[in-house]
Parts: structure tokens; C-alpha cells; sequence
């Protein structure tokens, strides 16, 4: 028997849900076929494209392979092509790879950045709205930076030196975080005081994150990246971008050769061939149950849409917004109302009848976020960090990829370098001693009681009574709160060889020796206080018996 095909068009994030959801619910309706067109053969987690452009997580880790999302799901065919045109009276689909029909058709190819025409974007600016662009933007940055501090013309270094970002919603706010975290390295990397790594945020309005209806929270994420050295330029217009940096309304010009646009969103150009009515940023315009109307006005009944595809208006709570909830609720949406054409649930859904929006969180760097959830919920810093994370784990959850769960917690959390996760790095160290981290706090409160019962009972040797102690308590405090854990952990097998001199060989000795070896691997660094007091001596130290490090020298000028 002929399978009958309900293709979904594209593999972000309302493709992936709404293709999850069918392919569970038709499990058991072998007549069915589910087909997920992508012209990638992985899920772009699009929210986190800012961490890759930035360097703070590698490109793998927004990449979720479609072979690992549906496994599992024997009814759904993975096929990489693009689609080129769209054939309503007899239901077919061409694609790069052939034409196939269907019964059912859901489009959610997303979108792209919208630079409303300016000139000199294309050629001369960056764009964050895929992979390949967030690893052009990752790439200029290192280069350009590294060109900048050999550069000794100081006009053109500062041009060079000087980041801008145009548009402050969600995308702008969280790629300038990224930036704040990263120019400590690119400084440090190329021996640049961070000062001299401009970062600018431009914005036409007077106001930053707009879509934040709690505005003492966009106060608070303004101010902190004021903290942190960023330029925030409001009623700033752009009106051209080239060779030599950005162009604004008033003629007045900014020195850049990174110019990064995130001021806008439209749909992929595409769509506009394929014979639908488009609304605003050129969107398919769907009805309340997500179908999508032809160029005829005519409502097409076995085509839907969702994702950043749709322009759609529900009257409680707006525009749909360009969010990961604003997908997920059309490509829920949709998808139930596809299975109530097959008559495998009762009733035909609207969009307000399923839309829920927990909220946002807007994360400003790795160390700060702020948030808005649950409606009434707002509330900044490491929690709300925390909680940005969370909204990432729950879609996996819902998608049913425990896979993606244990690897995004991975490169979040036990991966990062530089300290760039809510914890600064304290999980994070490399050679895994986090998990040292146990052994040296035993290893402190084995010595910390010792010194107490050595105490007493002190003995006829002064060894075995007030010295002794005296330098357990040294040992012992030092692997507890992990403070110069190298120099503790060789005190600890010094004195487990003194009790092994003096008192004789015991099988815990060794334990104790080769603990302390475990434990000197920098394992205070793991929740301890030689994260903060190691490099602080050793800038410290560095500086007096090195001096300064800098990109260009020219002692002859002294």
C-alpha cells in the first residue's frame, strides 16, 4: 500500500516539534508517512548562535543532528534538499532532490535578517541569522583583533579595535554579552589593555530590548553592559555601511571593520515564489488554526505554517514573536489540527486555544541574565543565568532528546573555557579536577581531626603533640577551602610520612599520600579559593617580576 506523506519544511525549531509530535501520535498508523525537509542535515539551535560567534562554545554544540533527534521515530524520513516550488492543485512538492507529494504540509523554513535595504550591509557588514554567518562573524573577530593590535597607526587601530552591533532586541543584546566576555580574552590573547577593544551597541530607538515589558529589567541589562565598557548609542540610525565603517543619519560616521546587523527578521526569500499571501517581513499570513492562505485569499486547508514563517495576530496576546515559544505554539498548532484531519484527535484547535508563553530570558555575557517567566516572575544575575539554561534544557526535553540534553549540559558547563558559564568556571577546569574536588575536602577534615585528637592526647614527643597539630590545621585548612592546594598537598604527604617515620607503617598512610598527589592537580580551582587567589598571585607576581605585556613596544620613545 501507497504511504500517504505529511511533509514538514524545515528542521528549526517549530519543524522539529511539530515533526516530534506527529511522529509520535502516528506511530500506530502504518499508512502514514512523516518527511523533514532541511537543506542541512542537523537542527541549528538559532538562539545560541551568538555563543558560537563569540567563541564561547564550539559550532558542534548548536548542531543537533537529525539522525539523533528521530532515531528513534521509524516513521520519519530525513531528506536533505531545498525547496523549489510549492504545486497546490496536485499537492506536490519539488525539492533539489526530486518531487514528492502530499497529503499534509507544514512550512516552517524560518527566517533571515532583515536589513530593510541598507546600503552596504551585504558587502560590507555581518548578519547573525544562520550558522555559516555566526562563523564568518567568529572568524573576523579573531582575525581583526589580531590585526589591530600590530597595527601602530592609532586611528587605524582604533578602526580596527572597534566592534558595533546594530539593534538591541534579544539578538543585538546577547551577541554584544558575548562580547563583553570575549574581548578579556582577545586582550589577554594579543597583550591589549581591554579598554582599547571598543564595543559599541547601536539602537534607532530610545530604548534597548523592547520586547521586555518589565522595563526596570531592560534598565538593569543597559547598566550592566554600561559596567562592563559597552558604548550604547540610542537614536542612533543608520543609514549605510561601507568600506570604512558605519554611516548615520546625521552624516556622522563610526570607524569599524566589524559591523555586525541584528537589527531586524523577515522570512526566508524563498517563500515569496511559492504563492502565498505574506504579510509584514514577507511571512506566509495563516488563520487562527495555522493553515496558510494562498495569493487568492482563499484559506489553503492541507497547507500550515509556523515559526518564524507565519504573520499571525492572536487578540489576547499580539504578534506571534519570533521566539522559540512563538514556534512552538504554531507548530503545536498546527500539528494537532493536522492530526484532527486524520481524525485521530476530536477537536480542531485556534492558536489562543493551545498558545502558553512562559516567558523570556535574556542572557547579557555568561555570568548575567535577566529574566521575565511565569508573567509575574522578573529577576536578574546567576539565577536568572540559571534559568536561561533551564528554557534551553525543557525544549530538549520536550523533543525527547536525552542525547542533546547530556551534551548541551556538557559544553555549558564542564566545557567552557575562560570561566564563560554561570559559575565561572569553577566546574568547568580542564582535566576534570572538579571531581578531585570530594578527595581534597575528606583529605582537609581527615587532617583538621586529626590535629584535634592529636591535641588531646599530646604525648612525651613534641612532634606528636603541638607541632604536629599545628601543621595539620595548616594542611587540613588548606584542602578544605582549597587554598594553595598545591603547597597543602605536599604538607599532607610530609606529615603522612612523619606518622609513618614515627608511628609506624599503616595501609592509610599510602592512601593519604597518593590522595594528596590527586589533589595537588589543581583541584582547588574546583570550588575553592585558589580560583580567585592563583591568578590574582600570579598577575601580581607576573607584573612586578615581568612587567607589563603589551602588543607593540617602543622603548625608544621613553
Amino acid at each position: 500500500m501507497t504511504k500517504k506523506n505529511i511533509i514538514v519544511v524545515g528542521a528549526g525549531f517549530g519543524g522539529v516539534f511539530a515533526t516530534k509530535k506527529l511522529a509520535k501520535k502516528l506511530r500506530a498508523k502504518k499508512d502514514y508517512n512523516i518527511i523533514l525537509i532541511d537543506k542541512h542535515s542537523y537542527m541549528t539551535y538559532m538562539t545560541e548562535l551568538h555563543e558560537v560567534a563569540a567563541q564561547r562554545v564550539m559550532p558542534g554544540h548548536v548542531q543537533e543532528d537529525l539522525e539523533h533527534l528521530f532515531a528513534h521515530d521509524t516513521n520519519v524520513e530525513l531528506v536533505t534538499a531545498e525547496v523549489e516550488s510549492i504545486d497546490k492543485d496536485n499537492k506536490t512538492i519539488t525539492t533539489t532532490r526530486g518531487t514528492l507529494p502530499y497529503e499534509k504540509l507544514i512550512i516552517s523554513v524560518g527566517g533571515q535578517s532583515n536589513d530593510f535595504g541598507t546600503p552596504g550591509v551585504k558587502e560590507f557588514g555581518f548578519e547573525l541569522w544562520s550558522m555559516e554567518e555566526s562563523l564568518r562573524i567568529r572568524q573576523q573577530i579573531e582575525n581583526i583583533v589580531a590585526q589591530g593590535a600590530a597595527e601602530s597607526d592609532p586611528k587605524r587601530r582604533e578602526q580596527l579595535l572597534t566592534i558595533a552591533v546594530v539593534g538591541s532586541g534579544f539578538t543585538g543584546a546577547e551577541l554584544m554579552g558575548e562580547f563583553i566576555d570575549q574581548r578579556k580574552v582577545l586582550a589577554q590573547t594579543y597583550k591589549l589593555d581591554e579598554s582599547e577593544i571598543k564595543l559599541v551597541l547601536l539602537e534607532a530607538g530610545d530604548a534597548i530590548l523592547r520586547m521586555l515589558s518589565d522595563r526596570r529589567l531592560a534598565d538593569k541589562a543597559y547598566q550592566y553592559m554600561v559596567n562592563n565598557g559597552v558604548d550604547l548609542r540610542m537614536n542612533s540610525k543608520v543609514t549605510g555601511v561601507d568600506e570604512n565603517g558605519v554611516i548615520f543619519d546625521d552624516s556622522s560616521t563610526l570607524p569599524t571593520k566589524s559591523l555586525i546587523w541584528t537589527a531586524g527578521v523577515k522570512a526566508k526569500s524563498a517563500v515569496a515564489g511559492w504563492g502565498f499571501k505574506t504579510g509584514r517581513g514577507g511571512r506566509i499570513e495563516v488563520d487562527d488554526y495555522m493553515h496558510a492562505i494562498n495569493d487568492d485569499e482563499q484559506v489553503n486547508k492541507d497547507i500550515y505554517a509556523a515559526g518564524d514563517t507565519i504573520s499571525y495576530v492572536d487578540e489576547k496576546t499580539g504578534p506571534v514573536p519570533q521566539t522559540v515559544e512563538g514556534a512552538e505554539n504554531a507548530a503545536k498548532t498546527a500539528s494537532n489540527n493536522i492530526l484532527n484531519d486524520l481524525g485521530l484527535v476530536a477537536d480542531a484547535k485556534t492558536f489562543a486555544d493551545l498558545v502558553k508563553y512562559h516567558g523570556y530570558a535574556v542572557s547579557i555575557g555568561s555570568h548575567y541574565t535577566v529574566a521575565s517567566l511565569m508573567k509575574n516572575w522578573n529577576f536578574s544575575g546567576f539565577f536568572a543565568s540559571l534559568a536561561k539554561h533551564g528554557i534551553n534544557l525543557y525544549f530538549y526535553s520536550q523533543i525527547r532528546s536525552g542525547y542533546s540534553i547530556f551534551h548541551y549540559m556538557l559544553d555549558e558547563f564542564f566545557r567552557t573555557a575562560n570561566g564563560r558559564n554561570p559559575f565561572r568556571g569553577t566546574i568547568s577546569r580542564q582535566g576534570n579536577v572538579l571531581w578531585a574536588t570530594p578527595l581534597r575536602i575528606f583529605l582537609g577534615v581527615f587532617w583538621i581531626l586529626a590535629a584535634v585528637e592529636n591535641l588531646g592526647h599530646l604525648g612525651n614527643f613534641y612532634w606528636q603533640g603541638g607541632l604536629a597539630s599545628f601543621l595539620e590545621i595548616i594542611a587540613g585548612a588548606g584542602l578544605l577551602i582549597g587554598l594553595f592546594t598545591w603547597s597543602a598537598g605536599i604538607l599532607s604527604i610530609l606529615l603522612a610520612l612523619a606518622a609513618w617515620i614515627f608511628n609506624g607503617f599503616d595501609i592509610s598512610q599510602l592512601f593519604i599520600i597518593f590522595g594528596s598527589l590527586a589533589v595537588m592537580n589543581g583541584s582547588g580551582r574546583g570550588f575553592g579559593v585558589d580560583f580567585f587567589a592563583v591568578p590574582l598571585l600570579q598577575k601580581i607576581f607576573g607584573k612586578a617580576w615581568y612587567g607589563q605585556s603589551k602588543s607593540q613596544y617602543d622603548d625608544l620613545g621613553k
